[in-house]
């Protein structure tokens, strides 16, 4: 059954540049009774996050000998049992893959380690490029991960944020489950009236959830995106708890919009925050930016610890292509300017509990700078969210994580804002219902999911 969350989007008000009053917002509460307990009786498929640890660093040795990886080229890089993942019970992890200084234009392909390599990309890159993206990969053999780098050479890092259980052997660890909401804009740093976050600046958001759903709430799925960076950096998003992790989850060149979908732990407000800025037990979350940069933040999801009775499970897959608009795989030719196109997934890979496509969606040379939009596909009333997917200059070739919400039909849409682009998506997954559901129908949009009240503030530190 399709089931369709809302929040209620933030335009921020502005605040002294020296005072911390971090954002809120908030969120639409469960409009269906909890479950009494949210302990999962079966953690197959669930969600674990970690704190982000880096599992190959190719510049300084981490996880693979020092060296670019070269042409048809590719590192086995052990996953199972470093970074907070188990050495056992894993059946797919979400990486977040950076390349940086690549001598060609070219793409990586990260897949199960034992399996052949599948034609699809994770990571599309020009010659001199510096980015990132969110990839979920099945584990392979030995609990290992294949990258592969198709032309030149070029440098990679690799951070693990969290992991999805591949059976019930993790069942003494809690869990937790996926849900979608419709995308919405929370935070734009562009309209909070401070001004473009300057070069080691901190930001702190949170989002309340009401007080039976917010100690439940365990992680954030946004897509972040930095903004006309004044020099090439990084953001890290994490959740604030603790010191600032040596991982990055945005890495942008200098004057480049770059998306990058992002899992975010978070940690409950106390209560005790200067100027008591967030509802005590409400989730929070920081974002850091190494350079001056304007910060865009999307929700599309929540992972809680199983709360929720509209929790999705993940089901891993080998890479499998379901669009090429080159060659008029899922969609007929290029998408033209304000272009909508439907793509159905095939048959093979959803069942009637699926409600959601990982995947990872690729614009291929577009002709003018546009902007790349996904959403569920023959919901009546449910138009295109003011929202991104990705961010793509003309001639470039890149690519975002996308988790894609299909319709009652199995169908998503894509928007293309300007000029024509060609189109590619590789799905890694599917998130799905653990438990019966009913037929898939249009009018399964959940009653009483009300937007509620948002409180607007920012931070800068």
């Amino acid at each position: 059954m399709r089931k369709i969350r809302t929040i209620l989007g933030v335009t921020l008000a502005g605040a002294c540049a020296l005072a911390v009053v971090p954002g809120t917002a908030s969120a639409a509460p469960v409009s269906a009774p909890l479950k009494a307990a949210a302990a999962l009786d079966d953690v197959t498929g669930a969600y674990y996050p970690v704190a982000p640890a880096r599992l190959l660093d190719t510049r300084t040795g981490v996880g693979a000998p020092v060296g670019k990886i070269g042409a048809g080229k590719k590192v086995d890089l052990q996953v199972a049992g470093r970074g907070g993942v188990p050495t056992s019970g894993v059946g797919a992890v979400v990486l977040n893959v950076t390349v940086t200084g690549p001598t060609a234009a070219s793409f990586l392909t990260a897949y199960p380690a034992g399996e052949a390599r599948p034609t699809a990309s994770s990571v599309n890159f020009a010659k001199g490029w510096l980015g990132s993206n969110n990839v979920t990969v099945k584990l392979g053999a030995g609990g290992k991960v294949s990258v592969y780098n198709n032309s030149g050479s070029t440098d990679v890092v690799v951070d693990v944020v969290g992991f999805y259980a591949g059976d019930n052997s993790l069942a003494n660890r809690n869990g937790g489950q996926y849900e979608w909401y419709v995308p919405e804009r929370l935070w734009d740093t562009r309209e909070d009236g401070a001004g473009k976050p300057p070069a080691g600046e901190t930001l702190e958001y949170s989002l309340d959830f009401g007080d039976d759903y917010n100690p439940h709430v365990k992680s954030l799925v946004f897509n972040l995106t930095a903004v006309s960076p004044a020099k090439s950096g990084f953001l890290t998003a994490w959740s604030g708890a603790g010191a600032r992790p040596a991982a990055s989850t945005v890495n942008y060149l200098a004057g480049k919009n770059v998306p990058n979908l992002s899992f975010v732990q978070t940690t409950p407000c106390t209560g005790s925050e200067q100027y008591n800025w967030c509802t005590p037990g409400a989730p929070k979350f920081k974002i850091y930016t190494s350079q001056a940069a304007h910060v865009l933040t999307d929700l599309v999801g929540v992972v809680d610890d199983g709360e929720s009775p509209y929790g999705m499970r993940f089901a891993p897959l080998s890479p499998t292509r379901i669009v090429d608009s080159r060659s008029n795989l899922g969609i007929n030719g290029a998408i033209p300017a304000g272009g909508v196109r439907k793509v159905t997934a095939p048959a093979e890979l959803v069942t009637d509990a699926t409600e959601v496509l990982a995947m990872n969606v690729t614009a291929v040379t577009p002709t003018n700078n546009t902007v790349i939009t996904t959403w569920p596909a023959d919901f009546d009333g449910l138009g295109k969210p003011t929202t991104s997917n990705l961010n793509p200059y003309a001639g470039q070739v890149v690519s975002n994580g996308v988790l894609g919400v299909i319709g009652p039909n199995d169908a998503f849409n894509v928007h293309n804002l300007s000029g024509s682009t060609h189109l590619v998506a590789d799905v890694v997954g599917t998130f799905y219902y653990p438990t019966p559901v009913a037929p898939k129908t249009a009018t399964s949009l959940k009653a009483g999911a009300a937007k509620p009240e948002a409180v607007p503030s920012s931070s800068r530190r």
